[in-house]
């Protein structure tokens, strides 16, 4: 006989009840820093690079490096994530991620700095965050009481996403103030922070482990689940088209300050700073709304992003643009915070971990591919009219996404409504 599961509560409620558990309390703070301090690592290294070439070129170079990985090493680590306990997986992660800060902080302070260098860091903490992607998300919802689970879940897609934006808004006034070196020293401590919360969890509660069929088995099935599914597979595609043309901006932020704008590290940070103070401002919007359909708040959410790039690409001076970028921060937050919940509220509990990382591959490996590209279109055609381009075709794109969702809507009901033979 199946469990009946607990009604779930909501408001400021459960958002008490969240909060008053001491696991969850001590593993989302812990797991937020982590992520922050990662995205303000990856900041750290994109200027570092820019400084050493001038050439948005290496600076897709570098994200491909730190964020492809996530193509292949993230569905492969939402399998483990099915399979294993979460928590040795995170550890595991976490110390690679450590050293590889140790490192690289070493690194820049002993003037061996190069650009091939740091790409192949930055591969060696890319290819770790990938691997535990799935499993860290998973692991704050098993400690999450199971009554408030949308609470406790909308917490963790909005704290994925404003670290995006907040980590690198944190970065460019440390990197100004103090130097890049000690952004690495910071992530190397928030690190050793995390593995601390992770050795004093236990007792966690985790779904039924897969494991019956081969790993190349369950990672199809995971793919299959992903793509066949009502409500995430459009949701997904149409992360991956943003994820592709909008995202990139972020990466490739430190080539805009310069030259668009004749800035140097001091504007960059501005510029990062707006899209973060967006992003916070579209975290408390999810927050406060809870959506109960977060497939329509993503779309609506993505489309505006588009609006807001076309905005930036066009803005005349650097305080027009920080106003964009403000907006940008804003939706893009809202849009990929709304994705992540689709995938973690909607998707089946035996492939969640799978198709979650699905989502994080996405999120992680297409941003880069992205940045690749127009990286090496901005260096040959401008850095203004590609933006333009990008914007409008995404934009239509969703559009076309919409289209047809409504037509297969409409073809659904038609097709109940008719009488049976």
């Amino acid at each position: 006989m199946s469990e009946t599961p607990p009604v779930q509560r909501a408001g400021f409620s459960a958002l008490g009840s969240v909060f008053a558990d001491s696991r969850y309390r001590a593993l989302f703070a812990a797991t937020t820093g982590t992520m922050a301090s990662q995205w303000m690592q990856r900041i750290a290294l994109g200027w570092l690079v820019w400084e050493l070439t001038h050439s948005g070129l290496w600076l897709g170079a570098l994200a491909i490096a730190e964020l492809a990985p996530g193509l292949i090493l993230g569905p492969a680590g939402g399998v483990l994530a099915d399979r294993f306990d979460r928590r040795r997986i995170v550890l595991f992660c976490q110390a690679v991620i450590g050293i590889q800060s140790l490192v690289t902080g070493v690194v820049i302070l002993s003037g061996m700095a190069s650009p091939f260098l740091f790409v192949a860091l930055a591969a060696v903490s890319g290819s770790a965050a990938a691997m535990q992607e799935a499993a860290r998300s998973l692991l704050v919802r098993d400690v999450t009481p199971p009554d408030c689970l949308p609470t406790g879940m909308s917490l963790v897609a909005i704290s994925v996403n404003v670290t995006r934006f907040l980590g690198p808004a944190l970065a460019g006034p440390i990197m100004a103030w103090s130097g890049p070196a000690v952004i690495f020293w910071i992530n190397a401590a928030v690190a050793l922070a995390l593995i601390g919360v992770l050795m004093s969890l236990h007792q966690i509660r985790q779904k039924a482990k897969s494991g019956k069929a081969a790993f190349t088995t369950e990672l199809w099935e995971g793919f299959v689940a992903a793509s066949t599914h009502a409500v995430v597979t459009p949701v997904l595609i149409v992360f991956a088209a943003t994820a592709l043309v909008i995202r990139p901006l972020y990466e490739l932020m430190p080539a805009f300050a310069d030259r668009l704008f004749d800035g140097g590290v001091q504007d960059y940070s501005y510029l990062i700073m707006a899209v973060g103070l967006g992003a916070i401002g579209g975290a408390i919007v999810v927050t406060l709304n809870a959506p109960s359909r977060p497939a329509r708040m993503f779309m609506g959410s993505s489309l505006a992003a588009c609006g807001a790039l076309l905005a930036f690409a066009l803005s005349p001076t650097l305080h027009a643009a920080l106003a964009a970028a403000a907006v940008l921060g804003f939706f893009m937050c809202m849009s990929a915070a709304a994705s992540q919940l689709v995938v973690i509220m909607d998707a089946e509990d035996a492939t969640s971990g799978r198709v979650l990382s699905v989502w994080g591959a996405l999120m992680r490996g297409f941003p880069a591919l992205g940045a690749l590209g127009v990286g090496v279109v901005l260096d040959t055609l401008g850095y203004r009219w590609p933006l333009v381009i990008c914007a409008v075709l995404c934009a239509v794109f969703i559009g076309l996404v919409l289209i047809d969702g409504r037509r297969r809507k409409a073809g659904d009901v038609t097709h109940a409504n008719l009488p049976a033979e």
